[in-house]
């Protein structure tokens, strides 16, 4: 996970460093004995000043014996190469049904899946009918995450939508105005730029239109037509309210994948229903596991996903070492 590659990626450091030092070591304790009575030194226009015998043996000086060797071939490409190590990151998407079940609960459910990155839908912030309590800010607290909050509705100074949670730094975010029908309830495409191990990744999370699927599928469409845009990984997950089989899921299944059909474990459906409604989509990014864990705070389970995020190929264009 996140923090788990951190700490990897540190280590690999500290064992190159220590590399180093060993060759240092070795070119100290592996060159020949000084001369008690050397001759004439003579220097050269490098900073590799050597001492001629009367054997005519250059023998290292004491300033040639503390200096530093070069590195050897190739570990500047080892080192792009173990900083460009693939990250496997783990994606959560849970409707919370308001935390009408306690934040604390809600907050509990997602620790336990140990996410890096968390979409949730159904989420108020200072609403009179969940107490006027912030709940995007508790939640983001509570399992120690960078937070952003998407409005879809507003009611005097409170507001309903979605949050996405991160380990990873949130660098960009906005909101895209999906389609509706008149007087029906706002629903917005919710997006971020997240920084990860250097590289960009976008994460989008929605909830769409619950009762007409004629809108629904508009919306689908729209958030097809946006996401088709994108050109680093993308991530896009949320409650649909729609069937694996409808035209909605369909429409966005055209430009992404569906991490469930390509690496679900276990039982598809995620709504009291017993339907499949919620969705995890990836493109650039490689599904491993995807599974449905059974929620006891809200109306909905929690869907979650495995991915491997690859950087780009870029050590062949590195500058080589002098």
């Amino acid at each position: 996970m996140g923090r788990r590659e951190e700490w990897l990626r540190i280590g690999v450091v500290v064992v190159l460093v220590a590399v180093i030092a060993v060759l240092f070591l070795r070119d100290q304790q592996d060159g020949p004995e000084r001369v008690d009575d050397p001759g004439p030194s003579v220097p050269t226009a490098t900073d590799d000043v050597r001492d001629v015998t009367s054997a005519g043996t250059p023998s290292p000086t004491a300033g040639a014996s503390e200096t530093v060797p070069s590195p050897p071939p190739g570990l500047d490409e080892l080192v792009c190469e173990q900083f460009r190590q693939s990250v496997r990151l783990r994606v959560l998407s849970f409707n919370t049904h308001r935390s009408t079940g306690s934040l604390d609960a809600v907050a509990r459910e997602i620790l336990e899946v140990d996410p890096d990155v968390v979409l949730l839908q159904e989420v108020d912030r200072e609403m009179i009918r969940t107490g006027g309590v912030d709940q995007a800010e508790l939640l983001a607290e509570a399992v120690g995450m960078d937070g952003s909050f998407s409005t879809n509705l507003v009611r005097g100074t409170g507001g309903y939508g979605t949050l996405i949670l991160s380990r990873f730094p949130i660098v960009q975010q906005g909101r895209i105005q999906l389609v509706r029908s008149p007087r029906a309830e706002g629903r917005g495409l919710q997006w971020v730029t997240l920084e990860v191990s250097g590289q960009a990744l976008r994460v989008y999370n929605t909830h769409l239109d619950a009762t007409r699927p004629d809108v629904r599928l508009a919306q689908a469409r729209q958030v097809a037509g946006v996401v088709a845009g994108d050109d680093v990984p993308t991530v896009l997950g949320g409650d649909l309210n729609a069937w694996p089989g409808s035209a909605a899921v369909a429409a966005i299944g055209s430009e992404l994948t569906d991490t469930w059909q390509a690496a679900g474990e276990g039982r598809a459906a995620t709504s009291r229903g017993g339907r499949k409604i919620d969705y995890l989509f990836a493109r650039g990014l490689r599904p491993l596991v995807s599974r449905v864990e059974e929620s006891g705070a809200s109306d909905h389970d929690r869907l979650w996903a495995d991915l491997r995020l690859t950087p780009p190929d870029t050590c062949g264009s590195a500058t080589p070492s002098p």
